[in-house]
């Protein structure tokens, strides 16, 4: 169906993919990195191959361009590839998964919201843990630094999950209200 490719020196599935989809969407590299809040010269060396985006930036690319991150990761593509399929394919798996995710939110709301709380505390706790130890450690080795950048980026990628449970719990308590709010003017029709 699609093609995967190993990476190259010349050329990354990766990189690639930025440069293919940013021109075909109609983005210069400074109206992507206005998007991204990044600088220009950062999308020219992810397009180059000469630096890896951070996790964030992959992942806010991959919503940007409306292409699942499996694909955006493995796939090279180029024209050959139909877009307009890959890009629907997304849309239609997240609006499946949307019905299905506010039948089990009806039940479980409360749950959800309770564990979304804990693991933000859990979370607080491990950043200022990690700062600590950021802080009182002046000479790190690179395998050091890495190992902190990966941890920052997990922090990172926590914090937008956690905001993401705290903007769909906002949606599905606007949306109950408005459901309350047209039942209770049914019932004052009859």
């Amino acid at each position: 169906m699609y093609k995967i490719f190993e990476m190259t020196k010349k050329h990354s599935v990766l990189s690639n993919n930025i440069k293919y989809l940013r021109k075909k969407l109609g983005y210069n590299q400074e109206q992507l990195a206005q998007a991204l809040t990044i600088n220009r010269s950062n999308i020219a060396a992810y397009e180059a191959k000469n630096v890896e985006p951070r996790l964030r930036i992959i992942l806010e690319m991959s919503e940007l361009f409306d292409i699942d991150l499996k694909t955006f990761l493995q796939t090279y593509i180029d024209d050959e590839i139909d877009l307009s399929k890959i890009r629907q394919s997304k849309n239609a798996g997240k609006s499946s998964q949307m019905s299905n995710t506010r039948l089990d939110t009806n039940i479980n709301l409360d749950d959800f919201v309770e564990k979304s709380a804990k693991i933000k505390k859990i979370l607080i706790g491990l950043k200022s843990f990690h700062q600590f130890r950021k802080n009182n450690n002046d000479e790190r080795t690179p395998k050091e630094e890495n190992i902190l950048s990966d941890i920052d980026n997990f922090i990172m990628l926590m914090e937008h999950l956690l905001l993401n449970n705290e903007n769909l719990v906002k949606s599905l308590n606007m949306e109950g209200q408005e459901n309350s709010a047209n039942s209770a003017q049914l019932e004052a029709q009859k």
